[in-house]
């Protein structure tokens, strides 16, 4: 149940938890059923496809879960890290390589965020992100971030003759 567990040790930040919560559960309803010949299927040669969209989202847990201390390896670093965009004649892995780790990152991750305190989320980043120059920043445009990826994939979903993503 979401928002049932959204105790972290700061409170302003049960938010973002709870939409990292309910996205690692949209994740799943976006991309079950994408055969892995659409995933790989792009709208026009300037758009990603689902199997990139779904791995750069894997990526980017594994990105933050890196930069709040977890030193963890994230599955496709060749295809995904540093922000990597699409790759034109990549060999892209099928589904169900992509989403493997989703729930064990998702995990970890959120596991860390909870445990997080005020310090912590005003540290500096070497980086700034559109929503500022903190780890809470980044914790906040991450989840944007997935929000607008997962709706990316639904509308690939809608496009290829899928139902609409689910919410339940």
């Amino acid at each position: 149940d979401i928002g049932m567990e959204n105790k972290g040790l700061v409170p302003e930040l049960n938010p973002l938890i709870a939409q990292l919560e309910l996205q690692t559960i949209l994740f799943h309803n976006a991309v079950i059923g994408i055969s892995d010949h659409d995933a790989k299927r792009q709208i026009s040669t300037n758009t990603n496809h689902v199997a990139w969209l779904t791995g750069h989202l894997v990526s980017s847990r594994y990105f933050l879960a890196n930069v709040l201390g977890l030193r963890v390896q994230e599955p496709f670093p060749e295809l995904f890290a540093e922000r990597k965009g699409i790759q034109k004649h990549a060999d892209y892995p099928d589904q169900q390589a992509l989403t493997k780790d989703w729930d064990t990152i998702s995990d970890l991750l959120l596991a860390k965020i909870k445990m997080l305190t005020a310090d912590a989320l005003n540290e500096k980043l070497a980086f700034p992100v559109p929503t500022g120059d903190t780890i809470e920043a980044l914790i906040a445009f991450i989840a944007h971030h997935e929000a607008y990826t997962i709706g990316q994939i639904g509308l690939y979903r809608r496009y290829f003759g899928y139902p609409g993503m689910k919410y339940a």
